[in-house]
């Protein structure tokens, strides 16, 4: 069975490109739409769950709600930045099945949808893929349900790294989309969940330093986790 698929729908581009960071990382096929006339022309059987920002211009969350609701029955977690009960038990009563307020924590997020899907797998009487708890790329590996890093020697043996925290959720989203480069920005909002400052750069070095100095056989000449000068951090 493939990945569970995910249409996000947010006139904000950068929220869009921080959940699909978060869920891809999570191991979970995300599409995104920026309006919701965008959103209905990509909504069919594929989609498993739906990340529907209330307030769009055009048409509404809820208006968007109410037109997928004639049809699908895939679970809808609405986002958006009010939080007040008037906002949430609207959108419940129209067809939403959960509500999320911003600024959102990546726990918060992936622990709504997990438990969304798995509920809608259950309604459909139909088997959830295996949580897909292992991530490989290259020599390493990550054990997501024991927060886990492996690294492979040169003679093939497994050996574990001792990550901290921090430095564990940093190597987990990069190595959740190999290639790509993450902006200091991204990463600092993303695992601190705190809005980045100029001083939140330092905070970032300090943190990449250490992770080199774990992963890297030279930390000083790295082939692994690279800088790309002016833009971020990838990892290769």
């Amino acid at each position: 069975m493939g990945k569970q698929k995910i249409l996000t729908v947010d006139d904000n581009e950068e929220i869009r490109n921080i959940i699909k960071i978060l869920l891809e990382s999570e191991g979970y096929e995300v599409i995104e739409a920026p309006d919701g006339e965008t959103a209905l022309s990509l909504v069919d059987d594929s989609i498993d769950l739906i990340i529907l920002d209330i307030m769009m211009p055009g048409k509404s969350g809820l208006d968007v709600c109410k037109i997928i609701r004639e049809k699908y029955q895939m679970p809808i977690l609405f986002l958006t930045a009010k939080g007040t009960d008037s906002d949430k038990s609207l959108g419940l009563l129209i067809g939403g099945d959960d509500y999320l307020a911003k600024p959102f924590s990546h726990a918060e997020l992936t622990a709504r949808v997990k438990s969304l899907l798995r509920r809608y797998y259950v309604y459909k009487g139909k088997e959830a893929p295996a949580d897909d708890n292992v991530i490989t790329y290259d020599i390493f590996k990550i054990s997501k349900d024991r927060n886990e890093v492996f690294t492979t020697d040169s003679k093939g043996n497994e050996i574990q790294l001792d990550l901290s925290e921090l430095e564990y959720q940093i190597f987990k989203l990069l190595i959740g989309s190999p290639g790509r480069i993450f902006p200091a920005q991204l990463i600092y909002e993303t695992i601190w969940n705190e809005p980045y400052l100029y001083s939140s750069n330092a905070t970032i070095m300090v943190h990449i330093r250490n992770l080199r100095t774990k992963i890297e056989e030279d930390p000083s000449n790295p082939h692994h986790l690279l800088t790309v000068w002016g833009k971020g951090y990838k990892l290769q």
